[in-house]
Parts: structure tokens; C-alpha cells; sequence
């Protein structure tokens, strides 16, 4: 099970981590790799297109992002909200994700 959790702060994204894998073959499930694309893609594009201030950290099987300064970056919130969207779907599609948004 892929576990996605999102934070808020204030009820403003400002970060999440995402651990775990869907199941199948390891290299074959089509829920890790869209999964573990999608992440990627947003973590490259807040700290490498956007400049955003963010703390990443990446290990194996866990990926995680947490803006610096959440309120003054809405592409960077925007990103991580259209994630978890994005999640959702593969998730109503296939299974394999369990979603959480957490206010601290």
C-alpha cells in the first residue's frame, strides 16, 4: 500500500510524504511508477522551476517536500494540492493508495 500524506498549515498546503509500494512486481506495478513519477515531477518542479524554498528528502520507498515559506508560494501550494488530486485518481482507478490531509 502506498501511504500519501499531505500537510497543511493554516489550511494552506505546505508539504507531504509519500511512502510505500502499491503491491505487484517490484519495477512492473503501474500504480508505483505512476506514483512515483508524479512525485518527482512535482518535487523537481517546485525546487527547480519555481525556486521555491523546500526541504526534500528522498529515500528508498519514501519521498517527502516541505515548503519553507508556504504562504508566499501559491505555484508551489498549487502543485502539491493538484498531487494529491492527482493521487485520488489513481487511487479511485486502481487502488493501492491510502490518502490523508493532516492540519498541523
Amino acid at each position: 500500500m502506498v501511504k500519501a500524506d499531505f500537510y497543511r498549515e493554516n489550511g494552506i498546503y505546505c508539504g507531504f510524504i509519500i511512502s510505500g509500494h502499491a503491491g505487484g512486481k517490484f519495477g512492473q506495478d503501474i500504480v508505483c511508477a505512476g506514483v512515483s513519477s508524479a512525485v518527482m515531477l512535482v518535487i523537481n518542479t517546485v525546487t527547480d522551476f519555481f525556486n521555491s524554498g523546500a526541504v526534500v528528502r528522498i529515500e528508498e520507498n519514501k519521498a517527502g517536500l516541505k515548503l519553507t515559506s508556504p504562504q508566499s508560494d501559491d505555484n508551489a501550494r498549487a502543485m502539491i494540492f493538484s498531487l494529491e488530486n492527482h493521487l485520488r485518481l489513481l487511487s479511485e482507478e486502481y487502488g493501492g493508495i491510502r490518502i490523508s490531509v493532516k492540519d498541523i
